[in-house]
């Protein structure tokens, strides 16, 4: 991971550090090389929260400049390799989950002491775990309370299940969870759907105390 400071950062001798590893072409740095990162701009608040000890919280009486770090990742398959609605997808993450998690704070505004979990239905399990990680994030970011645990449903549940429709799917999953203690009462789950295997788009469902609602 890379990390630097933005050009509309204050000019420090710490920035000038910092973009010795900027992920930009030039001088130290070839455009195939910066071609293969994955790069999102962060402020200064939402960096210290996600990268502790690598990315300094804004001080509590800060100046008028705003500080921005931008992360970067290289990519694990090189352009062109990945399947391309994995490609789309993962291009739109960051807009689509922090939007999912907006809407469920906004929406729900009772649910603001719950316990939040995030099961994601995509195709590519790793694609999955990038969706879970991010979800997660904004959903934090959102100010809510985010669990890692993880829902169960019995084999026969899963043989029932499987074999329904994705709109009867999922509404009778949320049923199960709850039913079965796997969801508790102060439990919301936010579960990511892929609900069509060409589809380059996220919808989002809320499932709480065996109760679904769509969100998108």
């Amino acid at each position: 991971m890379s990390l630097f400071i933005d050009s509309d950062a204050p000019a420090q001798f710490e920035a000038a550090l910092f973009n010795l590893n900027d992920p930009a072409p030039g001088a130290l740095r070839r455009k195939g090389w910066s071609n293969n990162l994955e790069c999102e701009r962060l402020d200064a608040r939402t960096g210290s929260r996600r990268y502790p000890g690598e990315i300094r919280a804004p001080a509590s009486r800060g100046g008028d400049v705003e500080s921005y770090t931008v992360v970067c990742e290289e990519r694990l398959l090189r352009p062109g390799l990945r399947d391309p609605v994995d490609d789309a997808l993962l291009s739109e993450l960051e807009p689509m989950t922090t939007a999912l998690a907006e809407t469920s704070a906004s929406r729900y505004p009772e649910l603001g002491a719950s316990t939040w979990l995030v099961e994601v239905f995509v195709a590519n399990p790793q694609v999955a775990t990038k969706v879970s990680f991010a979800t997660k994030n904004a959903l934090m970011e959102s100010g809510l309370q985010v669990s890692d645990r993880t829902p169960t449903l019995g084999v026969g549940d899963l043989e029932v299940i499987t074999r329904m429709q994705p709109e009867d799917a999922y509404p009778t999953a949320c049923v199960r969870w709850f039913a079965t203690g796997s969801l508790g009462p102060n439990d919301a789950l936010l579960a990511v759907i892929s609900l069509d295997p060409r589809e380059t788009i996220l919808h989002g469902g809320l499932c709480v105390a065996g109760r679904w609602a769509w969100l998108q």
